[in-house]
């Protein structure tokens, strides 16, 4: 039996190779796009373009006052505003269903997810109350640059959610992601997120995300996944009246496959 070493670094290597041919796939569809005419821009937005697809985003968070982390700002509080938040649960805590998210926030195929198909969820099942959404920590693209920053990453989210604003800070996180081979997460870019999220009070903030009751919870989270065997993020796991539906490994292929699994158990 492979040690618990070989499984992350296989893991790794799986979820490198899922980047790389998503990366890819991302390329071909922008060419195909501009070759059809369908994406008319100045060359500035080329450039941007350009850069994002070939670095995987900017390396460093925006400042709270500039239109980039305005904007993450208002697209995130559109999303969440009038939604339950307990700790780190979103939604309905009497839903049917719960979707079980094992991410790192700097995994760029849990960005992906965050900002596609569970978007969609939210702003749907999750706001209608049928599903609630509970973040679990799971270490996969941290380890590449950021592996000292992974804990207190996480427990920043938690004690976000010591106020019931957990998922403002993760949502955050996801539209303000670097690259992942650059340690770009540091204090000032965890700060610069708390300082964007409506209504948190930082001194409070400041102060719990440094508990280590909250740290101990980041490391139970790890280790509930590995006694499930799960080593790859975004895993996720959804559960209902009529049980569990086959774990997800991934970016799912769309929305439609997200409402497949929660019928089948609700």
């Amino acid at each position: 039996m492979a040690s618990r070493k070989e499984q992350k670094e296989a893991a790794r290597e799986r979820r490198l190779a899922e980047e790389r041919a998503h990366a890819e796939k991302q390329r071909r569809e922008r060419r195909l796009r501009m070759l059809g005419g369908l994406v008319v821009g100045t060359i500035a937005v080329i450039v941007v373009i350009f850069a994002i697809s070939s670095s995987g985003g900017s390396t460093t968070a925006p400042k709270a006052n500039t239109p980039a982390a305005k904007n993450a700002a208002a697209t995130v509080t559109k999303l969440l505003d009038g939604i339950p938040q307990q700790g780190s649960t979103l939604g309905n805590p009497n839903a049917k269903v719960t979707l079980t998210e094992y991410g790192d926030l700097v995994c760029p195929i849990c960005r992906d997810f965050a900002l596609g198909s569970e978007s969609q969820l939210i702003a749907n099942e999750v706001r209608q109350g049928k599903v609630k959404i509970v973040y679990k920590a799971l270490e996969t693209a941290s380890e590449t640059a950021n592996n000292s920053m992974f804990v207190p990453s996480q427990a920043a989210a938690l004690a976000a959610g010591e106020q019931k604003l957990g998922w403002y800070y993760i949502e955050l996180f996801y539209h303000e992601q670097g690259d992942e081979t650059t340690s770009y997460v540091t204090d000032n870019y965890l700060n610069g997120l708390a300082s964007q999220v409506p209504g948190l009070n930082y001194s409070k903030w400041s102060s719990d995300r440094q508990a280590s009751s909250l740290a101990n919870q980041v490391g139970a989270d790890e280790q509930a996944a590995a006694n499930a065997g799960y080593n790859s993020t975004p895993t996720i796991l959804i559960q209902g009246p009529k049980g569990q539906a086959q774990p997800i490994v991934g970016d799912p292929t769309s929305f439609g496959q997200l409402q497949s699994a929660i019928n089948s158990v609700s």
